[in-house]
């Protein structure tokens, strides 16, 4: 279904029993709901789960941006007064974790525990310029070009070389976020500026990262030194897309920290 939110119409999914707890799973950057899908077997079991495509992603509807994290949250929040959700565990990677961020520190009262994965908090210099980069190729060659770079940041080459079928449905993924979306969202990502306020962040909170997720896991670990009671999971053998490529390791480390 589609709910008007801010402006826009945001695309949702909901699975599992009414009654059970919310939780709410953010995706990252040119992907979609359906980046979750290893995960909902496991995650219907205990909650409620609703699933947004995010703004100008999967079938949302496109939207000029530029977008910001701020703007991000109050998109989730919005959704959750139209279903009437007081408060609600989040799940997110990469820019669905910055997302989290965002509503655990904006939005304290709505949020019961935090999830996030493969993601950072501030842009530096390297940072805004690789998103700069990526815009020009975005206009020179397209979204398919944008699909040549991001694949081997997210999937090891071990993925790339056996499972093809993870590959083209990454790939499908990616394919599918409007230009709109992706110009709009690496904007937010380009002006990402939470990390000097990490410590005010009060709920439970576990981040979770891919070994192989090149400069993540020394970053989310210092990211875990500033917020108060953060716990750190590596999962092995996965990349930026840990959820996907290590569904069973990280299905684990995430429903054992959301059931304490």
């Amino acid at each position: 279904m589609h709910i008007a939110v801010n402006g826009t119409k945001l695309r949702v999914l909901i699975d599992g029993q009414e009654g059970k707890p919310w939780l709410t799973c953010l995706h990252s950057l040119a992907t979609r709901a359906e980046l979750w899908e290893e995960q909902m077997e496991e995650l219907t079991q205990d909650f409620r789960v609703l699933r947004i495509d995010a703004r100008g992603h999967g079938k949302s509807r496109p939207v000029q941006g530029p977008y910001n994290f701020d703007q991000l949250a109050k998109d989730v929040v919005a959704v959750w007064d139209h279903f009437r959700i007081e408060r609600s565990a989040v799940l997110g990677l990469s820019m669905g974790g910055m997302t989290a961020f965002g509503l655990a520190l904006n939005h304290t009262s709505r949020v019961t525990r935090v999830v996030a994965a493969d993601c950072r908090s501030d842009a530096p210099d390297f940072f805004k310029n690789m998103w700069a980069e990526r815009q020009k190729v975005l206009a020179e060659k397209g979204m398919e070009a944008i699909a040549d770079i991001t694949i081997p940041t997210w999937l090891t080459e071990d993925t790339r070389n056996t499972r093809p079928h993870q590959v083209e449905r990454v790939r499908g993924m990616i394919l599918q976020t409007s230009r709109e979306g992706y110009l709009g969202a690496t904007e937010a990502l380009r002006a990402l500026d939470y990390k000097r306020r990490l410590a005010e962040i009060r709920c439970p909170i576990r981040l979770v990262v891919g070994s192989a997720d090149g400069p993540h896991p020394a970053e989310m670990r210092s990211m875990a030194d500033l917020i108060p009671g953060a716990q750190l999971a590596e999962i092995p053998s996965a990349a930026h897309l840990a959820n996907v490529e290590n569904p069973k390791a990280f299905n684990k480390e995430v429903r054992a920290f959301l059931m304490e």
